[in-house]
């Protein structure tokens, strides 16, 4: 058949059955049922080979599609060996100097982290959390498909809940997946995409790693309250030991905790972490046998769940976790953050080794602790600080800012180490020893302790006082400094200026503290006077420690150098206290070693510091004051120091009232110093330096000392014990009456011999120097006071030789020369005895006493060189040309100084006198 035709046949039969499908219409059904005419499969067959085709085909679709996905998301899987899984959380460790945990930096984004490794974790807490979190973790694929069926169910349209409201179905691997690998803010969303990548991560590690490794990365990842993430972190921060330590009621409270962390933090919420541990007890109890490795299971009895379910909550975690803060975030931080930065305290790993001994440390704040709470409720002193140096290597072993950091009633954070604070008598070492450097001045050297005045710059005019309110007179500087009087040390203060002692105290390792700076400070230096040796100046217990280590280290001053960055604040020492050890990164790389780093420099020649430490360490050198042995230290030899500083309010409300007391101490080995008082500088009553202070400075250095022997100071060269003429401190001659016998530095002794003491010749009739040919008659020899013409320049030296004398019981030679000839006839003069006569039992005193108006006249007595009273011993009315004008019974006055004065009346003159001081009941001069 050609092709016309076969078209030709074929547009007949479609118009055939065009015309017999509008007159028949037959339904689809029962075209089914007849087989047609033209025979082949029926419809419905048909349609279920398109269904099926179409099925088919999507069903590949997806099948690709869903490998494809699986492919997408396990391609990004990263191996968790290279994620932070395994590294420990990364802020800076604090340590003591024998490796205990001072404090750990903890970054708030990444918590606290301790790897432990699964075989250093309690079978127990495995168990719990097994059983809790995923009972078939041994056997499941990486998710747990009971849970995801329940979960699908809970989630469902049909479970009659809003869809992704019910309750989860992770597996211990898909927790473990959400926790490293889903971001934070993702976390907490129910979304198809996130639990794909959760379901398709957890089969990947599951394939890929054994469960052991999986269940070991479990525990050390996952929060377990606070800032604790892995359990050997929780363990060690709720309950104070390892994660293999755990028992079955503590392993069931952490195993619980991951579920909501805020609900059952056993800190905060220990009721709902006591119900949620016994919830966990339960489901143990459920699962019986539990699989905690590939052929390990644990099965827990009856009487431990009991037991453990009647044990109460007993959480050991710090209020905060923390040993010796003032030290740590007050002084070592400061460091830390100028070296490396802040941010690398919370990332880079750092382990920082310090020089603090946590055991004494502790030990040395009870010590305190006890001493405070003995005199509180008399003194109102309520705190503390101490602090303990090593003198030999400068290194800082101990240091407490306060009684308690936390106690807010006593403002327990500010650290009294680093504030500012008068000294008062603990200064005075150093203004001594700059005399002893300056001026040549010696423990024997003489210096009076008498009323003084010193007009401060302000215009306001400073009056020290002893600490018993009365004088001394002549009193050496060993007599002065043991037994703490405050005027000598303020003469000496004068003598060198008290800016020799500011720069002399910078050598000793004082920072600039002494003048306001932007930077910080205590002190206006300008202002600064004599009253600095008492305490008229701020300073911090850190300065004075570390001043008091050159006394005990020989005039060596020991520490590291001050690296750019590395300083607390502005200052002008070169060498530091040292409190770092060493810093290493989380790399084992050394960032910080102190030996590259330690210094010494001789600031005081060793001769001049022992000086100071004789004195301080002599027992009865503070006999007046303290009691012979009063602050000494038993069983060693050592330097010791007390200070009380008055409230700076000489007219206010607290005028007289305590500020603070301090006390120190020092040997070869160790310097320890106390400050006690008030953070808010409230004054304190009642109390003494020996009270708080000194008992805690003892009992610290005897506690550091454990029953060792202490080595003791021993002399150095350059020392001699030698005799001085006072006040002029040179070598005596035969007519000194008063020497000092102590030791001297050699090079400081003065070759010269003393021209102070002389025998001066006195003209009888006006009290003048005798000119050489002054008659006989009047001319007498005394031994009298000379000063150098250089002391007696002005009214105030004048005054100062005046004192001198009266003190000695010796008369002021005087400047100007008689100019009477020997003619002249004086109408009152006494002949005997002389100025400077020892005086004792019956004396005649003879004269002249006559005039041309002469009346009569008297001759009287008064106790001292300007009497304020006098006692009459005889009145008479005949004339005495030359003899006998009366006869003095001294027998039964008290020794002293006297002055014996004759008086003629006249009646055109008015009266006319004359007078000698005389030594009464003294023993006599030499000759």
């Amino acid at each position: 058949m050609h092709r016309s035709d076969r078209d030709d046949a074929w547009e007949t039969r479609r118009q055939h059955a065009r015309r017999n499908g509008k007159r028949k219409k037959t339904s689809r059904a029962s075209a089914g049922k007849g087989g047609g005419k033209g025979g082949g499969a029926p419809a419905w067959v048909k349609a279920l080979v398109v269904i099926g085709a179409f099925a088919f085909v999507a069903l590949f679709v997806v099948a690709i599609a869903t490998v494809i996905i699986y492919r997408s998301y396990a391609d990004d899987l990263v191996a968790p060996d290279e994620l932070a899984i395994n590294e420990p959380s990364q802020g800076a460790r604090i340590l003591d100097r024998n490796g205990i945990l001072l404090y750990e930096y903890v970054d708030d984004r990444a918590g606290l982290r301790r790897l432990v490794g699964l075989e250093d974790v309690s079978d127990t807490f495995l168990a719990a959390t097994i059983a809790t979190e995923d009972d078939n973790f041994f056997t499941n694929p990486g998710v747990n498909v009971r849970g995801l069926v329940r979960a699908a169910w809970e989630n469902s349209p049909f479970s009659g809940a809003e869809i992704f409201t019910g309750s989860g179905g992770s597996s211990i691997t898909q927790q473990l997946v959400k926790n490293v690998y889903i971001e934070e803010e993702e976390r907490q969303k129910r979304s198809i995409s996130r639990k794909m990548k959760e379901t398709v991560f957890a089969i990947e590690l599951t394939q890929r790693y054994d469960k052991n490794r999986i269940l070991e990365w479990y525990v050390n990842q996952i929060s377990y309250g606070g800032v604790y993430n892995g359990v050997e972190a929780a363990a060690q921060g709720y309950f104070g030991k390892s994660a293999a330590e755990l028992t079955l009621a503590e392993a069931a409270l952490l195993a619980g905790i991951p579920q909501s962390p805020a609900t059952y933090d056993p800190v905060n919420h220990p009721e709902a972490a006591m119900v949620r541990r016994n919830e966990i007890l339960d489901i143990m109890e459920r699962n019986g046998t539990i699989q905690i490795g590939e052929n390990e299971f644990y099965e827990v009895s009856t009487a431990d769940l009991v037991a453990a379910r009647a044990e109460p909550i007993e959480i050991v975690v710090k209020r905060f976790p923390i040993e010796a803060p003032h030290f740590v975030l007050e002084y070592i931080q400061p460091q830390l953050e100028a070296l490396y930065g802040f941010e690398a305290l919370l990332s880079d790993g750092l382990v920082v080794v310090t020089t603090l001994d946590l055991s004494l440390q502790l030990e040395a704040t009870a010590i305190m602790e006890s001493w405070i709470l003995e005199f509180e409720e008399t003194s109102n002193s309520h705190d503390g600080a101490l602090m303990i140096m090593d003198p030999s290597t400068g290194e800082i072993l101990s240091m407490v800012g306060s009684r308690d950091y936390f106690r807010e009633d006593t403002e327990g954070k500010n650290n009294n180490v680093t504030a500012c604070n008068s000294p008062g008598s603990s200064f005075k070492p150093f203004a001594y020893l700059t005399t002893f450097l300056e001026s040549g001045w010696g423990p024997g050297t003489v210096i009076l302790d008498t009323p003084v005045e010193y007009e401060e710059i302000d215009g306001t005019v400073f009056e020290p006082s002893n600490p018993s309110n009365d004088f001394s007179g002549p009193v050496t500087i060993r007599y002065a400094l043991g037994n703490s009087l405050n005027i000598p040390a303020n003469k000496a203060a004068a003598e060198v200026g008290a800016s020799a002692i500011v720069e002399q105290a910078r050598a000793l390792g004082f920072l600039d503290t002494f003048r306001v700076t932007a930077e910080g400070g205590c002190s206006v230096g300008a202002g600064f006077g004599p009253a600095i040796a008492t305490g008229g100046v701020g300073v911090t217990l850190e300065e004075m420690v570390f001043g008091y280590t050159v006394f005990a280290n020989e005039g060596v001053l020991r520490g590291q150098e001050v690296a750019a960055g590395q300083a607390r604040r502005a200052n002008e020492r070169t060498i530091d206290p040292i409190s770092i050890l060493s810093v290493v990164d989380s790399q084992g790389v050394v960032l910080l070693d102190v030996e590259t780093l330690r210094a010494e420099e001789l600031v005081v020649p060793a001769a001049h510091v022992y000086l100071i430490t004789n004195i301080l360490s002599d027992s009865q050198a503070h006999c007046v004051t303290f009691g012979c042995g009063g602050i000494t230290i038993p069983g060693m030899r050592a330097g010791v120091k007390t200070g009380t500083s008055e409230p700076f309010d000489p007219e206010g409300p607290d005028a007289g009232k305590i500020g603070e007391t301090w006390a120190f101490g020092y040997t070869p080995e160790f310097v320890v110093g106390i400050w006690a008082g008030n953070a808010d500088n409230s004054p304190i009553v009642n109390i003494f330096s020996t009270s708080i202070s000194f008992r805690t400075m003892r009992d610290v250095m005897l506690l550091a000392y454990d029953g060792r022997q202490a080595t003791g100071f021993s002399q150095p060269a350059g020392l001699v014990e030698e005799t001085i003429c006072v006040p002029s401190g040179l070598r005596p001659t035969p007519l000194c009456g008063r020497t000092s016998k102590d030791l001297f530095v050699v090079d400081s002794l003065p070759e010269e011999e003393d021209t102070w003491w002389q025998r001066v010749r006195i003209d009888v009739r006006n009290g003048l120097l005798a000119q050489p040919r002054t008659p006989g008659q009047y001319v007498r020899q005394e031994i009298m006071l000379v000063l150098p013409e250089e002391l007696l320049e002005t009214e105030e030296d004048r005054k100062t030789a005046e004192e001198w004398a009266e003190a000695l019981e010796l008369p002021l030679a005087p400047t100007e020369t008689s100019t009477l000839s020997g003619s002249v006839n004086l109408s009152a003069i006494i002949f005997s005895p002389v100025t400077g006569a020892r005086l004792s039992g019956v004396v005649p005193i003879s004269g002249r006493a006559t005039s041309n108006g002469f009346e009569l006249y008297r001759v009287e007595f008064g106790r001292g060189t300007a009497p304020s009273s006098w006692t009459s011993i005889i009145v008479r009315e005949d004339e005495v040309e030359s003899g006998t004008l009366a006869i003095w019974n001294v027998t039964g006055l008290p020794p002293g100084t006297y002055t014996l004065r004759l008086i003629v009346e006249d009646s055109q003159r008015g009266n006319i006198s004359s007078s000698v001081v005389v030594l009464v009941n003294q023993d006599l001069p030499p000759d």
